[in-house]
């Protein structure tokens, strides 16, 4: 009987792990077909570039996605632990690598869909993964807004930007993320309380690390430009980063309807050409978008082996 048992088990698991494999394939196969028509797309500007690189700007850049991209990991740590009781880190880590290379995809909320797609092989309840993962992109967000907000007066948008419309993106993240709202959306697609009790101390904690990956990815973009060009000054860190933080805010929300690829990159172009030659701009979003995606097939491949 239980020899049977360990068998049901082994094959349980062999089956999960497999569709996992396959899962992942997909998702990396499909981000390696769209990275290649972008790349297609893009051929003119690729080409037309005189393309000159600085070895220590690029290994700076793995050095920094790594690091955001483990900050990034550990806040949906928290955030699935304390929504779900889903303690086991690797697991966790490991489906958000998945979840990171499906949001580079076009389309509707692909990271979401697989996220709540493996959690449920995992055991772990759809509904809560779904709750969990807009949860985390309201944070995202939030702490975007705070952080641009922050960042404002110290760069070129001072004079440029109205400021109502972040103020009334704050009043209403804060609004949809507070522990009350959270833990009775969560009662009501649980059926029973959180693991864990959520209190004003989570949300500020998230949105602290999350200004801290707004930062570092900022930083990200900064020294993709200066590997390209090392002409831009170290005045414009900060610009560089409001910068990446604002168009992260503003192309966030068309994750949930469907649009092709190339509007973050546009977005940058314009707001990076105030401060560098136009054509620089354009080759540095592009060379983002392929590092970017590169990194984040990496990093999924390297969780899938450990």
């Amino acid at each position: 009987m239980r020899d049977r048992a360990t068998r049901g088990n082994l094959a349980k698991h062999f089956q999960s792990r497999t569709l996992a494999t396959a899962f992942g394939a997909a998702i990396v196969l499909l981000s390696l077909i769209l990275l290649g028509y972008f790349v297609y797309r893009n051929w003119a500007t690729l080409t037309a570039y005189h393309w000159r690189f600085d070895p220590a700007q690029l290994a700076l850049t793995v050095l920094l996605h790594l690091c955001a991209f483990f900050i990034a990991i550990w806040a949906w740590h928290s955030i699935i632990k304390r929504l779900a009781g889903a303690s086991d880190f690797r697991l966790n880590a490991r489906i958000y690598c998945y979840s990171a290379v499906a949001r580079r995809l076009p389309g509707i909320a692909w990271d979401i869909a697989t996220r709540v797609v493996m959690y449920d092989q995992a055991g772990v309840s759809k509904a809560v993964a779904g709750v969990a993962s807009l949860l985390e992109f309201l944070l995202i967000n939030l702490a975007g807004v705070v952080f641009y907000i922050a960042l404002t007066p110290l760069t070129l948008s001072y004079t440029e930007l109205s400021t109502w419309p972040l103020v009334s993106a704050l009043a209403l993240g804060l609004a949809l993320t507070h522990p009350r709202l959270v833990t009775y959306i969560v009662r009501k697609v649980k059926k029973h309380a959180l693991p864990v009790s959520l209190g004003y101390r989570d949300t500020v904690q998230w949105l602290l690390i999350y200004i801290l990956s707004w930062s570092i990815g900022g930083l990200l973009l900064y020294a993709t430009v200066r590997s390209i060009y090392d002409a831009l000054s170290p005045t414009y860190v900060l610009q560089v980063i409001a910068d990446w933080t604002l168009v992260g805010v503003i192309t966030s929300f068309m994750n949930f309807v469907p649009m092709g690829l190339g509007l973050k990159e546009v977005t940058l172009t314009v707001l990076m050409s105030r401060y560098m030659p136009e054509y620089i701009a354009v080759a540095a979003a592009i060379f983002m978008r392929l590092l970017m995606t590169a990194y984040s097939i990496l990093w999924m491949l390297v969780s899938t082996r450990l």
